[in-house]
């Protein structure tokens, strides 16, 4: 028998769609907020205090770090969790709190701008709490979303996360320039507290338990396709990761982010040491261009992909991104003008989205959803090495000469834009395809 919590917004996931949606747009805002802190607003605050392109790469890379490990996330969630609440909630509940409590701990210790190791850890396990919290919003979406509402969902993803980007780096360029880091970290921690209270009050599948020690039991289809030991999931991982469909997209996914090492490492000090502008004016333009860009993403990305396909947005997003780069580097008499830094920031931002939006759709429909977590996290995990593999690229090339940046990456976006003429839409197998009729959507909503 239905009780009220059973009914209206308090439905399970599986039986609210409209649910479904919001709580992806709200956990990729709350992924946002460490972001937007430690990829722009601290950066651009240790840069106006002096700091060099190294030791802002020491941070942005410690921050980058768990991105790229994301494949272990996705093993212990498919190889260990609670059902009865669920296959990826109470991972959710942990990871937002640890984000919380985290940031806590930094608001107390108020370390400066030029306190390159305690940022650097702090950034580190921020950052290792937020990619389990983004593995496990992954997961739910492969697990419980229909294949429509796959569609739509990177649009969402990354809108949402542009805006939770643009919130923690303009709020937080405003606090770090006014106040300090304590006082900055302190406000992120509380914001971030509200997204363990929405985490508790949902529930993924009918008969569930919203906490441990509530009332409710395991759903039957969790159950059914749970692996309990580790070489059953490990072996059908590597079938799914061998997949032809799944290995030729692997080299795209793995220079997607190789463009942000110069948005994280260099802009700030392009922002701060060439133009002249402070922590808060800087973290002003990228906020602005987050919000655009976000908001393009989240009402037009999905659409836009759907309409002139995912393999054209590809490459036409790597080859502009290769010729903003190129014309960044032959332009360095005009390094101190402005109009230079705004094409960084906004290019990159806008290309970068859209390259996102048509990527996560295909990783998403040749994923198994037995496996899903394991499959896809390792996608994204490869997505999210471009990351310090760009600082790194950033801070080599800058120590001999800053146009080599430019020089560099513009022409690995240019190879990328190539490339994408051998990729194929994929399509799942037969054995897939029946997987995923089992485990992907919604489902059956029966007890």
């Amino acid at each position: 028998m239905a009780t009220a919590a059973d009914t209206g917004f308090f439905r399970p996931l599986t039986e609210n769609p409209f649910l479904r949606l919001a709580t992806v747009v709200v956990f990729y805002i709350f992924e946002g907020i460490p972001m937007g802190l430690f990829y722009t607003a601290v950066p651009a605050y240790m840069a106006s205090q002096g700091a060099g392109t190294t030791e802002i790469a020491t941070v942005v890379s410690a921050f980058s770090l768990p991105w790229t490990l994301k494949l272990v996330n996705g093993f212990l969630m498919d190889r260990w969790t609670f059902l009865p609440m669920g296959r990826r909630r109470i991972w959710i509940i942990c990871s937002q709190a640890t984000m919380a409590l985290t940031l806590l701990y930094a608001a107390f210790a108020a370390p400066s701008g030029s306190d390159v190791f305690l940022l650097s850890v702090i950034a580190f396990v921020v950052s290792m709490a937020t990619t389990f919290q983004d593995v496990a919003i992954d997961s739910l979406v492969v697990d419980i979303m229909t294949e429509e509402e796959q569609a739509k969902a990177g649009g969402f993803m990354f809108g949402s996360q542009a805006a939770g980007i643009a919130l923690a780096t303009v709020a937080g360029g405003y606090l770090l320039q006014h106040f300090g880091t304590g006082v900055t970290f302190m406000v992120a921690a509380v914001f971030l507290m509200f997204g363990v209270a929405f985490a508790i009050t949902l529930r993924e599948r009918p008969g569930e338990r919203r906490l441990p020690w509530s009332a409710g039991t395991s759903h039957q289809r969790n159950l059914d396709i749970k692996i309990d030991a580790s070489w059953p999931l490990l072996k059908q991982s590597f079938k799914a990761m061998m997949a032809p469909a799944s290995v030729i997209i692997v080299p795209f996914l793995l220079v997607r982010n190789i463009p942000a090492g110069i948005y994280d490492v260099f802009d700030p000090v392009l922002a701060t040491q060439y133009v002249g502008l402070t922590t808060s004016q800087y973290t002003n333009i990228t906020f602005f261009s987050a919000s655009v860009s976000g908001a393009v993403g989240f009402f037009l990305g999905g659409w836009l992909t759907a309409k002139i396909g995912k393999l054209r947005v590809l490459t036409t997003m790597y080859l502009l991104t290769s010729i903003l780069v190129l014309g960044a580097g032959a332009a360095v008499n005009y390094w101190t003008d402005p109009v230079v830094l705004y094409a960084l920031v906004w290019g990159i931002d806008m290309f970068s989205i859209f390259v996102a939006i048509a990527m996560i759709p295909v990783a998403m429909q040749i994923c198994t959803p037995a496996v899903a977590a394991t499959q896809f996290t390792i996608y994204m995990a490869l997505a999210n090495f471009g990351r310090p593999i760009g600082a790194w690229i950033v801070a080599t090339t800058s120590a001999i000469d800053p146009q080599l940046i430019f020089f560099t990456i513009g022409p690995i976006m240019l190879v990328a834009a190539i490339g994408t003429r051998f990729l194929k839409e994929s399509q799942p197998t037969p054995e897939l395809e029946r997987a995923t009729h089992h485990g992907v959507g919604a489902g059956p909503v029966d007890n």
